[in-house]
Order: structure tokens, then C-alpha cells, then sequence
């Protein structure tokens, strides 16, 4: 063993590792230090995750069959509400812990009604404990209202700290807990929840809970949304639902519907074939969805082979001397769900991804061995219609094992086993090896000159691959550029897949970013989805991301890939420089601490504004703006109408008075002092009512104590400009700051030389890589067969729905 070197002092320099090296985190310390290690990320797949977990206890209380409804509200400023009318959360001392048993849950890692024999619950999907506890710790603010015991409660949290004790306040019949929540700017990279996503995950759990009513509002933006998802028919009605989106045809009416109870638990599995040629099978364990399957999916896979192969045999569809037909063969087309809830389902991690009971495996495969027989045996003519597809997929599959089979005598007579086109990496161990899928022999070589060639390889693609979603297995597999892939992959598809003969550990989809380069990017995931998912689950497979912008900063060019960060660049050496002048003819700096706090108060302030817009009209909220009413914190009708009667606004770009007073509204004029013009708004009284206007005062304040009040004057250099309130600020300094600045549009790989390419999308120092991760599969898979199928009016549906919220859309 090589000697260690030693400082001047004679220690060893890497040798003082003792008790006084340990940091212990306490309490929710760690879960602000390590997010991702509860909620998966701190992009917006964590995000979700905050949602998730709040609903998931509200969920709980419907499977103990103490609740009948939940209601879940994104409100302007991006905080969320999840209420339901359950018990509510026990509020009374904990001997041991001197604090209220809903303090204790919101402040203590795996504390919980879910652990023990005595618990509230039967059935529950946050074992953890970790939950609730997780989302206040990783908010910027709590509130906490339980309904219980005849009482409300409250408390407030700030970062997970109590800011007073639980309150005990009104008397009520009312049951339940409410929970309000702002995602903290310093944990996440974005507060903004994608509703599609979420809807996606309401239905599914209604879906899953018979009966449950889950309500789902969106306050942001001009549009307000507004559904609810109620299912009496629970799983058929699912799998009703995934086949009513119009990409598939069932091949038979009936929905396929068994469910068992034993000592272990309880299993529900709907099920029904349809005219595609892949499979959609879903699993649940206490409603959280397994995508990663489990026990649980294990049992129906082996159960569904053996029962369909016995009765194809029985009804001679197979004769003695044909083979078994293999799993896929039986799953070809098929859309099933699965869910089971046991007592103490065993999770991999918090994020419940794979469930891990042995028993549950056979417990299942008897459940649908026995209910798949009866339906059979009492529906003939729809079992023949499964049966009759599942031997031409066998006689498919069976056609696409001699194409690989002659692929590779061809291969083997050329000695050869990797496709020539490929330009392989010279190191061998996979961990450390990458693969370019390049979209063109152009963009290819400019790859292969710019590459590191001891780890990167790249496989430039001609033209665009078959699309596997409309065409079965044997002419996927007789396609060139598809074999090439696989080749160069080397974990094989389908039954042959073996992950561990990956040849490499990311592969990484590279695309120019227009029409043709988003269409064989999606044409290469979803050969990926759909015939290699493991390699998506394993987390091998990327998306390069070239860079939107370029900039010269000086004789330099610098790529920028994301719109914050051509903010960042456009600030870095100008933010300090620029003059900001108040109201009062106040100066202050704009440091980059002030800006980022500033920025993130300002998204509140947006989706405030935009809320009371939508509402109530443009010209009231910017007189509000523009006026001293929102400095004076005015919340109310007659506030503003005592401010207004004041008329004290000396030092303010305008002068307000009260024009008329009524019953309904309020109307205001406005004289501009600069100019001399006057307008006349009028205001409804109710507007002044409204939750919306509480947290527009609320987060106005916060910005006025930061920057003092609108209007500002903006300055750098000789350049200057005037904003008339704290919207305007953001967007006139950006514009100050932009002005001159030459900026190019820049649209992808074509347009670079191979050094370009290197530097700015294939370097790992330098690059952002996408990584491809299935998050709801069901989701996955109705995008997959709406926008690849064969069925048009989905898609054009889909389409037309969407098209509003592309940005830099190349036509």
C-alpha cells in the first residue's frame, strides 16, 4: 500500500476521518438537504410528488370508508389546496411528544395512523410516515385546518418550523383537514404544475376508489378549469375509459372483470383485448401505481398464459402438436388493470415503484385462474376472438425469429456482428460508454469527426424508422434501421431482452430541433417504449438537448439552452450596473440575492393578477396596480372607498378620487399627473371580497418592502426606461438589458461544425442531457397509440387542443 502524504503539521492528510467528521441532520433538516431522496426530483416530476403525497392520505381516509370526497385547487401563486371530509387528523396531545398529534405528523418523519395493529387504517398507501411531513418541509409556507371533534383547528408552518401552536377556533359539524401549501423556489426548479399531468393521476385514482369524488380546480390564468371524476364501475370503468380515447378497438363488448379476497388481501382485474399490437397492462398495490410492476403483476402474467394456452387447447384453436403460445403472444393487444390492497404491501423506496410480497404472487395467479376460466368457458364466442389473436401474434413472432435468425447468419458470413454505419467507442465497459442515435449521415459525420471516440459512439439513422405502433413485430424486425439499433444496443427485444448485455448505459437520442427532427426522435422512442421499456426503467436513454439561442458576449459565442438561461446571461454583467429609481425618487440596486428574490415573489404576483384579471377584467386590476390602494393594504370595500375619500397621494404618478359609491361597485377616477389625463374605472365591491385580491395585497406588500412602489424608473447607460408597476419592472429591465445585444435564433445540429457540436450539445462537461422516464404509464401509453396509431381524429383532436401552448413551433 502506497504511503499517505502527510501535511507540515505530520497528520495524515486524508486520514482525520473520526466522530467529529459526522453531521447529524435533525428533523426535517435532511429532507430540505437531500429533496430528491423523498420526492424523486426537484424538477416538476418532485413537484407532482408534493401533490401526490398530501392526496394520498385524503385517499386513505376514502379506503377506510371514512370520506366521500376531495377536492384539490391550484390557486393563482402556484400554492395548492387538498381538502377532504374524512376524520381529520387527530389533533389532541401525544403523551410522549407534549404536542398535538397533527403537529406531530407534520413535523416528524414516520409519524403516522398507518403503523401497528391499532391503526386507523386497514389499507393505506403512505406507509412511509414520511409524507405530509416531506411536503411541509419542502414549502415555503403551510396551513394546516382540521374539522374534528366538534372544533376547527389551525397552525401555520413556514419551512417546516411551527409558527404558533395549534390553534383551537369556532365550533363546527364539520369533519375533515384542509391543507394549503406553497412549494419553496429555493428547493424546486419550478413551481408550475402541469394540470394534465395531475388530471391524469385524479382520474386514476377515482378510477380506483368505487365511489370517491375527487374535485380539481385550476385558478391560473385567464381560463379557469374546473372538472370532478366520480366512477361507481371503478377498473372496468377504466379500462372503458382507455378505450373510449379512440386510438383502439375493443375486439370484443365485455369487459373481462374478476375480483377475490383472502387473509392476504383483496385483487380487482378488468380486463379486454383490442385490434393493436401492444399491451397496456396497469398494476396497483393500495391505489399507488406500481410501474414497475411487482408480485402482484407477476401472478397475472403467469396466470393469464396458462388459463388462455388451456383453453385454446381445450377448444381446439391449438392442436397437440403446436407449442405452448408464449406471453406475449397472449398479451398482444391486451389492456388490463391490476389491483390489489393488502395490509402491509412491501415498497421499494418512497416512491412505490415495485411491490416486493411473495404471497401476493400466488394469491393473484389462483384469483385469475379461477375468474379467467368462468368468463371463457361462459363467453365462447369473445374468448375466440382473444384466442384467434393471440396465434397470429405466435405465428408473427414466430415469422420474426427466423428474420433474426437469418440477420444473424448473414452477419456471422460477413464477420461482422455490428452494423458497418456504426462508429463505435473503443472503451468496453458499458458503464462508461455512450451512443449517439443521430438523425442523417450529415449530422452524423460532424458527430463522429467532434466525438470523444473512446467513449462516444455514434449510429447516424437514414430517413425516418417504421413506426412500431401500427405494424406487428415480423415488419418491424425487417426493417434495416431498426436492426441496426438493436445490434448496436445488444440487449436484444421482447423475450430475449437482457439488460445486462447493454452495450451501453446511456443512449442518447440526437435530433436537429425542427419538423423532421422531432418526428424521428419520436419515431425512435417509441420503438424504445414499446420494445425495450426495461432500458427506459433502468434509466439508460436520453434526449440530447442542442441549445435555442446563441449570444456573443464579447468575441465569444455562448449557447444558451433554456429561456432562464438566456435571463441569466443577459443580467450577469448588467444587473448591478443598471439604476432603479422608486416612487419616492428612491434609488436602489438590483442585486443578483434581491433579483431572485424579487423573481420569485413575482411569479406569485403574476398568477394573482392574471386570476383577478380573468375576473374581473383587465383596466380594474391595472388601476390597482397603478394606484396607492395596494400600498395602503386595503381588503376591503370600504377601505378603498376611505382611501379613496383621503385623497392623500401626493409624491404618485396619479391622482385618484371617488368619483360614486353604490351597493355593487365603486367608481374611481384617475388623473395622470404628467399629462393631465383622466379615466374613469369602475370597481365591483365584491372584487374587493375575493381571495384572489387578499393574496394580490398580500405578495404586493412583500414586493413593495423590497423595492419600495411603482412607478420605476429603469436606467443603464445612457439607455433608460419607465415601469408603471411591478409587472413592467421585470419586463422593462429585460429589455433594457437586451437592447443591442445580438441574438440568433439558433435551430440545431445543421447548423453547427463538429467543435460546435462537441462543445455545446455532446460534451459532458458542457451538454444538458434529457433524461426519458416513464412517470405514468398509462399516460405514456395513450400518448403513444393516440399520436403513432392509426386512428386520425385523436390526434387531430389532440392537436388542435394543444397547439396553443407550443412555443418556437417550426413550420
Amino acid at each position: 500500500m502506497a504511503k499517505q502524504p502527510e501535511k507540515k503539521d505530520g497528520s495524515k492528510k486524508n486520514g482525520s476521518y473520526g466522530a467529529q467528521d459526522i453531521t447529524v441532520l435533525e428533523g426535517l433538516e435532511a429532507v430540505r438537504k437531500r429533496p430528491g431522496m423523498y420526492v424523486g426530483s426537484t424538477g416538476q416530476r418532485g413537484l407532482h410528488h408534493l401533490i401526490y403525497e398530501v392526496m394520498d392520505n385524503s385517499v386513505d381516509e376514502a379506503l377506510a370508508g371514512e370520506a366521500t370526497e376531495v377536492e384539490i385547487a391550484i390557486h393563482p401563486d402556484n400554492s395548492v389546496t387538498v381538502t377532504d371530509n374524512g376524520r381529520g387528523i387527530p389533533v389532541d396531545v401525544m403523551a410522549k411528544e407534549k404536542k398535538p398529534a397533527a403537529e406531530v405528523v407534520l413535523t416528524v418523519l414516520h409519524a403516522g395512523g398507518k403503523f401497528g395493529d391499532g391503526g386507523g387504517y386497514k389499507v393505506s398507501g403512505g406507509l412511509h410516515g414520511v409524507g405530509v411531513s416531506v411536503v411541509n418541509a419542502l414549502s415555503e409556507w403551510l396551513h394546516l385546518t382540521v374539522w374534528r371533534d366538534g372544533h376547527e383547528h389551525a397552525q401555520s408552518y413556514e419551512r417546516g418550523v411551527p409558527m404558533a401552536p395549534l390553534e383551537k377556533g369556532a365550533k363546527t359539524d364539520r369533519r375533515g383537514t384542509s391543507i394549503t401549501f406553497l412549494p419553496d423556489l429555493e428547493i424546486f426548479e419550478t413551481i408550475d404544475y402541469d394540470r394534465a399531468t395531475l388530471e391524469q393521476r385524479f382520474r386514476e385514482m377515482a378510477f380506483l376508489t368505487k365511489g370517491l369524488r375527487i374535485g380539481f380546480r385550476d385558478e391560473r390564468g385567464a381560463e379557469r378549469f374546473e372538472t370532478s371524476f366520480q366512477y361507481d364501475g371503478g377498473i372496468v370503468d377504466f379500462v372503458k375509459y382507455l378505450h373510449s380515447q379512440g386510438t383502439r378497438t375493443p375486439l370484443h363488448q365485455k369487459v373481462v372483470y374478476l375480483e377475490e379476497s383472502s387473509e392476504i388481501g383483496e385483487v380487482e382485474v378488468a380486463l379486454q383485448w383490442n385490434d393493436s399490437y401492444q399491451e397496456a397492462l396497469l398494476s396497483f398495490a393500495n391505489n399507488i401505481n406500481t410501474h414497475e410492476g411487482g408480485t402482484h403483476l407477476s401472478g397475472f402474467r403467469s396466470a393469464l398464459t396458462r388459463t388462455i394456452n388451456a383453453y385454446a387447447r381445450q377448444v381446439g384453436e391449438l392442436k397437440e402438436k403446436d407449442p405452448n403460445l408464449q406471453g406475449e403472444d397472449v398479451r398482444e393487444g391486451l389492456t388490463a388493470i391490476i389491483s390489489v390492497k393488502i395490509a402491509d404491501p412491501q415498497f421499494e423506496g418512497q416512491t412505490k415503484t415495485k411491490l416486493g410480497n411473495p404471497p401476493v404472487e400466488g394469491f393473484v395467479q389462483a384469483a385469475v385462474n379461477k375468474g379467467l376460466a368462468e368468463f371463457l368457458e361462459e363467453n365462447p364466442a369473445e374468448a375466440r376472438q382473444a384466442i384467434r389473436k393471440s396465434v397470429d401474434a405466435a405465428r408473427a413472432r414466430d415469422a420474426a425469429r427466423k428474420a433474426r435468425d437469418l440477420t444473424r447468419r448473414k452477419s456471422a458470413l460477413e464477420n461482422s456482428t455490428l452494423p458497418g454505419k456504426l462508429a463505435d467507442c473503443s472503451v468496453r465497459d458499458p458503464a462508461l460508454a455512450e451512443i449517439f442515435i443521430v438523425e442523417g449521415d450529415s449530422a452524423g459525420g460532424s458527430a463522429k469527426q467532434g466525438r470523444d471516440r473512446n467513449t462516444q459512439a455514434i449510429l447516424p439513422l437514414r430517413g425516418k424508422i417504421i413506426n412500431v405502433e401500427k405494424n406487428r413485430i415480423d415488419k418491424v424486425l425487417s426493417n434495416k434501421e431498426i436492426q441496426a439499433l438493436i445490434t448496436a444496443i445488444g440487449t436484444g427485444i421482447r423475450e430475449e431482452f437482457d439488460i445486462t448485455n447493454a452495450r451501453y448505459h446511456k443512449v442518447i437520442v440526437m435530433t436537429d430541433a425542427d419538423v423532421d427532427g422531432a418526428h424521428i426522435r419520436t419515431l425512435v422512442l417509441t420503438f424504445l417504449y414499446r420494445e425495450m421499456p426495461e432500458l427506459i426503467d433502468a434509466g439508460y436513454v436520453y434526449i440530447a438537448k442542442p441549445p435555442l439561442y446563441k449570444i456573443k458576449s464579447g468575441k465569444q459565442d455562448v449557447y444558451i439552452e433554456k429561456e432562464s438561461e438566456l435571463e441569466e446571461v443577459l443580467l450577469r454583467d448588467k444587473l448591478e450596473k443598471l439604476g432603479v429609481t422608486n416612487r419616492e425618487g428612491a434609488k436602489f440596486s438590483l442585486t443578483h440575492a434581491r433579483w431572485q428574490k424579487y423573481g420569485r415573489l413575482l411569479k406569485q404576483y403574476e398568477g394573482w393578477a392574471a386570476a383577478l384579471r380573468a375576473d374581473w377584467g383587465h383596466d380594474p386590476i391595472s388601476f390597482l396596480e397603478e394606484s396607492s390602494l395596494l400600498d395602503e393594504g386595503a381588503t376591503d370595500p370600504e377601505a378603498v372607498i376611505a382611501l379613496l375619500k383621503a385623497d392623500d397621494h401626493e409624491g404618485e404618478a396619479y391622482e385618484t378620487s371617488l368619483v360614486e359609491e353604490n351597493d355593487t361597485e365603486v367608481v374611481a377616477m384617475v388623473i395622470e399627473r404628467k399629462t393631465g389625463t383622466a379615466k374613469t374605472y369602475r370597481l365591483a365591491r365584491a372584487l374587493f371580497e375575493t381571495p384572489e385580491y387578499t393574496g394580490f395585497v398580500k405578495i404586493h406588500k412583500e414586493l413593495q418592502e423590497l423595492a419600495g412602489a411603482p412607478p420605476f424608473h429603469v436606467t443603464l447607460g445612457k439607455k433608460d426606461n419607465d415601469a408603471l408597476s411591478f409587472e413592467e419592472l421585470r419586463i422593462r429591465v429585460l429589455e433594457i438589458c437586451r437592447d443591442g445585444v445580438p441574438l440568433q435564433r439558433f435551430k440545431g445540429l445543421g447548423e453547427m461544425n463538429a467543435d460546435q457540436l462537441f462543445d455545446t450539445t455532446m460534451d459532458p462537461e458542457n451538454r444538458t442531457l434529457q433524461q426519458v422516464t416513464i412517470d405514468d404509464a398509462s399516460v405514456a401509453d395513450q400518448i403513444f397509440s393516440m399520436l403513432m396509431g392509426d386512428s386520425v381524429e385523436p390526434r387531430r383532436e389532440f392537436i388542435e387542443n394543444h397547439a396553443r401552448e407550443v412555443t418556437n413551433l417550426d413550420v
